[in-house]
């Protein structure tokens, strides 16, 4: 049987069903690194440009040996990140593949030096 609810002018069948609309917050990104000093441990990701590297200063600073100073950059466009090697020495891979930049997705594995990481989206 159709029934509608005058105050909302919904129709349904079989009686009235108020649907809830909200708005989720969106959740930050993280970075869970898996290996090298310091692990384990979880990064949110919540600026727009997040330098990576072993120089003080840096967003996200790795003390390893192999990590250049300024070793790669993370850049939000959107909801997405894009990893960009900063012509660090040894490199940036993404799941064991040597990149210059590449856009991450979620459970990509990210390796600095000796530093691995898994991308999470939210």
């Amino acid at each position: 049987m159709e029934e509608t609810d005058p105050r909302r002018g919904k129709t349904t069948i079989g009686g009235k069903v108020d649907v809830a609309q909200v708005a989720k917050p969106p959740r930050p990104h993280f970075l869970e690194m898996i290996e090298g000093t310091g692990s384990p441990a979880k990064y949110e990701l919540s600026k727009a440009e997040i330098v990576i590297g072993r120089e003080e200063g840096t967003d996200l600073m790795l003390p390893g040996d192999h990590v250049s100073r300024k070793h790669a950059l993370l850049r939000r466009r959107n909801q997405e990140y894009t990893i960009i090697d900063l012509d660090s020495v040894h490199g940036v891979y993404l799941n064991e593949i040597k990149v210059h930049s590449a856009l991450l997705r979620d459970e990509d594995v990210l390796q600095l030096a000796e530093f691995v990481f898994v991308y999470h989206e939210a």
